[in-house]
């Protein structure tokens, strides 16, 4: 026995020596920038370029929530606020449908579709290039297919007299209507192959039995295909909601700033704020932390939809009301 756990402290210590790197990384390039953040939410650090001299807040007679209460109070930040949360829901409903949909279709055992690895890869393809000059090539390419196809409908609608006129569409011919449109286009594909492994993830025998009791393919994939990935679910929702409120790719193309702020984004008021000629990085440095605590309390009521178990909470209530009968009737005696 003793051989044994001088052995498994002997192998042990490697798992110590490869997370090393990942450790000293994480120190340097999230963990010290993020604390900055925060220390830098908390001063006076305005216009700064180049000689950074943060002054704590209540050291200079200031409360401490001041870079807060100048976020909540800015116009710009409240139209980003609305703005991100528009995109984010008019962007993940349909990208979730169009997602699931594929994913059940080419992850379904009685359909016999050739070819699947090659729709796979297509799906994403342009999540792969989207960062790329040739991903920008193919955004502007889709933003004007979008855009000459709501033209020849106009249009079509307008000479066969059916009654709509300009003001009727006027939406999809808007800029956020083709940010919602190439955001769908470019995040569907993540979506799709996260959607993909959570369903083959499952064991066939389930499917199996849910076949032999005869529930077609709607019934098997709302009441067994979805609440067996319930992990996954959570991962999924949890990247949505981060890729969601923290776009600023697609809106930046269309512009940082229109004249009446319909694609700015939290994201990019945050970078509007600390660069584009403003350098007001205490502001910024609040609305980060702002922002993180929107992805906090998404991320945890997400987790008690998702992940909690609900049995073993009530497993865990039933036994620390246990322990306190035991003990008043210990007292007792």
């Amino acid at each position: 026995m003793s051989k044994k756990v001088e052995l498994e402290k002997r192998y042990s210590k490697w798992g110590y020596i490869f997370v090393i790197p990942f450790v000293v990384l994480f120190l340097l390039f999230h963990f010290l920038p993020m604390a900055n953040t925060i220390y830098y939410a908390f001063c006076d650090l305005k216009n700064q370029v180049g000689n950074y001299d943060p002054k704590f807040l209540p050291s200079i007679g200031e409360p401490w929530y001041r870079n807060f209460a100048e976020v909540f109070k800015a116009v710009s930040f409240r139209d980003a606020f609305k703005n991100t949360l528009f995109f984010w829901l008019a962007e993940m409903i349909p990208e979730w449908i169009i997602a699931f949909w594929l994913a059940a279709v080419m992850t379904d055992r009685r359909l016999k579709i050739k070819g699947r690895k090659i729709f796979r890869s297509a799906f994403i393809f342009p999540k792969i290039v989207a960062g790329s000059g040739a991903g920008n090539v193919l955004l502007n390419h889709m933003i004007m297919f979008v855009g000459t196809g709501v033209g020849f409908v106009l249009m079509a609608s307008m000479m066969n007299g059916f009654g709509i006129t300009e003001k009727d569409v006027e939406f999809f011919t808007s800029m956020p209507f083709f940010i919602i449109v190439v955001s769908i286009f470019v995040h569907f594909g993540i979506v799709f192959i996260y959607a993909v492994a959570g369903i083959t993830g499952i064991p066939v025998e389930i499917f199996e039995a849910a076949e032999m009791d005869g529930a077609n393919r709607i019934q098997t994939f709302f009441r067994v295909t979805l609440p067996c990935m319930k992990p996954m679910m959570f991962f999924i929702t949890v990247v949505s909601i981060v890729d969601g409120l923290g776009m600023v790719d697609i809106p930046s193309m269309f512009g940082a700033f229109d004249t009446f702020r319909r694609n700015l984004t939290l994201m990019m008021y945050v970078e509007n704020q600390a660069f584009m000629g403003s350098y007001i990085y205490d502001r910024a440095s609040a609305a980060s932390l702002i922002m993180l605590c929107i992805y906090g309390s998404l991320a945890t009521v997400v987790y008690f939809i998702f992940i909690r178990d609900k049995d073993e909470v009530q497993i865990r209530k039933m036994k620390r009301k246990e322990r306190r009968e035991e003990k008043k009737r210990l007292n007792a005696d």
